[in-house]
């Protein structure tokens, strides 16, 4: 027990001692570790009863600064120079023991930091906020050799005004203070700015106006394409430009002394030009759908047939879908395309074609198995020719102009018919075949009398009658149904032959030439009623009435007696001359017969 009071009483005694050493014991700075140095550098200090919480202190009295402390122990304290004016100063460190006799320490400011100016541009007149660091302790701020003008300053902030004898362009700002000089760029020069691009689509090798502000010393660009200087007037507030040959779509920039850019919020929108490589077809009709083929095509706005606009279709990009117009004539056509991009023609012909018309055919009246000719207007393209409704192919042809034909063998007269595809034409056609005799009007007829034959494929045929050597004299009317004839006077009683371009004889029914009785004589030359004449002369028996009495009589009775006549004296005759009828008239004797009582 006596050992542990005694043990406490020690421990006692020596915390006593201790606590009375501290309190009576100031701190000691007896060095630093430099004698300068730049604010924010660190300095060791060394010395003694720096105790648990020390403080340091630069400068003098009111006017001190607490330096902030990195680390510390009984013997060193790591401190940080802090901010204050550059020069000659004090350093001390306090405890709650009390303060160190000060050390000398010359305090040094660093070089200007700029962590930031803004704008980083702007034209004359135009305030500039810089900020940083150690920016006090100015000494001069200039645009390159020209003056700043100062507005206000801090440390950490400078405020400043663009001269206005300060050139366009980038300008070294230089900050130059007690400890040293900062420069960075500052580009005197407005921020360009693009409103508006005209027009929004083009082609390479238009113009290209750009409007908006802040352009002077500008260089344009087409999605990164820089265009040709040569080629581009610059003002402020326009730039006129041209597109270049290999420029595509996309945003238009102005870059001003390369660091200020303005980007269009529209895109441009280039279009090349448009080729025609190919036409599907060398020909067509109105209404046809073409296909042209080439490239850059999607961009065509007007597709042109010779004069016309053709409504059209887009395809793709290398295809297009045009419509043939009516064209008033057949020929060639000339096709074209236009769009932003430009124009394009085709190299490939291309023929348009009408229906046939105003068909002719010659000879209109043909035989079987000859040759025809087809002429009209627009006979190109022909497909298809007929004749009746037999086809028959084209033996040769000038296109357009006439076609050269054979009559089939079968054929019969109707229209020929030649088609292409935009329709036909038909002119009549006579296929001369065999004559056709159906009726004949009179079937009697004196020589030089007029006959009317009907029938068919009449014209100009040879009408030969009955013991006649040449065929009979036209008698006025000559057509394939109807023909007018004069019976020769050496015909015969008999069938007529008609003989037509064929040479195919047809015979007729019998014909009756009918001629005058003559040369009348008779035996006796005297009788009386009911007496028996012999009658003789010429064509006698042909004789339809006798009558005596200078034909004033009733009419005898007779009979034919070979090629004579005998006939009875009627009642009632008186002497006077006899009068033979037949179909073709009356003759009367030369001499009177007497009657006797």
């Amino acid at each position: 027990m006596k050992s542990i009071v005694a043990v406490v009483f020690l421990t006692s005694v020596f915390f006593g001692v201790s606590s009375c050493r501290v309190q009576h014991s100031p701190p000691e700075l007896i060095k630093l570790s430099k004698n300068q140095a730049l604010v924010n550098q660190g300095i060791v200090l060394t010395g003694y009863q720096f105790g648990t919480d020390p403080i340091v202190t630069f400068g003098i009295a009111a006017s001190a600064v607490t330096a902030p402390i990195g680390s510390h122990d009984e013997t060193t304290i790591q401190v940080t120079v802090p901010r204050l004016a550059p020069g000659k100063t004090q350093v001390r460190v306090q405890t709650s023991e009390g303060t160190s006799d000060p050390l000398p320490f010359t305090v040094i400011q660093p070089p200007p930091i700029v962590t930031a100016i803004t704008p980083a541009n702007g034209l004359q007149g135009t305030q500039i906020v810089i900020t940083g660091d150690y920016l006090n302790q100015i000494r001069r701020i200039r645009f390159n050799d020209i003056d700043a003008i100062v507005k206000d300053s801090s440390a950490q902030k400078l405020t400043l005004v663009v001269p206005a004898s300060v050139p366009r362009g980038p300008q070294p700002l230089v900050v130059e203070t007690v400890a040293g000089q900062v420069s960075n760029t500052f580009i005197v020069a407005g921020t360009p700015q693009i409103t508006s691009l005209s027009p929004l689509k083009t082609k390479p090798g238009a113009e290209l106006v750009i409007q908006g502000k802040n352009f002077t010393d500008g260089i344009v660009s087409i999605n990164g394409l820089v265009t040709d200087k040569s080629l581009t007037t610059v003002k402020d507030t326009e730039i006129r430009t041209t597109v270049p040959a290999t420029a595509t779509s996309g945003v238009v920039t102005v870059r001003v002394f390369d660091a200020l850019v303005a980007t269009s919020t529209d895109t441009l929108k280039i279009f090349q030009p448009p080729f025609i490589t190919h036409l599907l077809a060398q020909d067509g009709i109105a209404g046809d759908k073409l296909i042209i083929e080439g490239r850059n095509l999607s961009q065509v706005s007007t597709v042109q047939l010779g004069s016309v606009s053709a409504t059209f279709r887009l395809l793709s990009d290398t295809q297009i879908e045009a419509i043939v117009p009516a064209f008033p004539s057949s020929g060639q056509i000339v096709i074209s395309a236009s769009g932003i991009g430009g124009n394009t023609t085709a190299t490939d012909p291309f023929f348009f074609y009408l229906a046939p018309s105003n068909l002719t055919i010659s000879p209109t009246r043909q035989l079987r198995g000859l040759a025809l000719t087809v002429s009209g207007k627009d006979l190109y393209r022909i497909s298809g020719v007929n004749v009746g409704n037999i086809p028959v192919p084209i033996t040769s042809r000038n296109e357009g102009i006439n076609l050269l034909i054979n009559v089939p063998v079968n054929a019969v007269s109707g229209p020929v018919t030649v088609t292409n595809r935009a329709g036909t034409a038909s002119a009549p056609l006579i296929v001369v075949q065999k004559a056709v005799v159906s009726d004949i009007i009179p079937l009697k007829a004196r020589p030089g009398d007029r006959v009317v034959l009907r029938g068919d494929f009449l014209l100009n045929a040879q009408i030969f009658f009955t013991g006649s050597a040449t065929a009979s004299v036209d008698g006025g009317k000559n057509e394939d149904t109807e023909r007018w004839v004069l019976v020769p006077a050496d015909a015969q009683t008999g069938p007529l032959q008609v003989i037509n371009a064929t040479n195919d004889a047809t015979t007729t029914a019998v014909f009756t030439v009918l001629r005058l009785i003559t040369n009348v004589d008779f035996t006796p030359k005297s009788g009386k009623i009911g007496d028996v004449l012999l009658l003789t002369g010429q064509n006698m028996t042909s004789v339809q009435e006798i009558r005596f009495s200078n034909g004033a009589s009733v009419p005898a009775k007779f009979v034919l007696d070979g090629v004579n006549v005998r006939v009875t004296v009627p009642a009632g005759a008186t002497t006077g001359q006899i009068c033979l009828t037949n179909g073709a008239g009356t003759t009367c004797t030369s001499a009177n017969f007497t009657v006797t009582p």
